[in-house]
């Protein structure tokens, strides 16, 4: 990472253990309802593998590094973004989620410290957009 007094700060970010849980937090949301449908028992069953396939295969898009230059944030990940204006940012203790053209992005607790993402907080919260 690039000394306090540098304008440029560069992040690693490890793999997050909450995807996997929200993955499947999310299926069991959803069996309830399939089995309190009306629907036969061989739908009901089609459908719940039809579940455990989909959230199995389901990734939720997280970047592998961030770095913030004087005026943009470039987030590293499945595609390489670089934004001079954050769209919408949604952030909830340590949990972030960003709006990037690509879509939404997402950085938890677990991927680094907080210490180490405060700058690209700022960042986010002084160059967001008023509507």
């Amino acid at each position: 990472m690039s000394s306090a007094w540098s304008p440029r700060r560069k992040v690693e970010l490890a793999a997050s253990r909450y995807p996997a849980r929200l993955r499947w937090l999310a299926a069991l949301l959803v069996v309830p309802a399939i089995v309190l449908s009306q629907l036969p028992g061989w739908a009901m069953l089609l459908l719940l593998g039809a579940l455990v396939v989909l959230v199995r295969g389901w990734r939720l898009p997280q970047p592998v590094a961030l770095e913030l230059h004087a005026q943009t944030l470039t987030v590293t990940g499945q595609h390489t973004q670089v934004m001079e204006r954050p769209l919408r940012v949604i952030r909830h203790g340590p949990w972030l989620a960003m709006q990037t053209p690509k879509g939404w992005l997402h950085v938890f607790e677990d991927q680094a410290p907080v210490a180490e993402l405060q700058p690209f907080y700022q960042w986010l919260w002084t160059n967001r957009k008023h509507s």
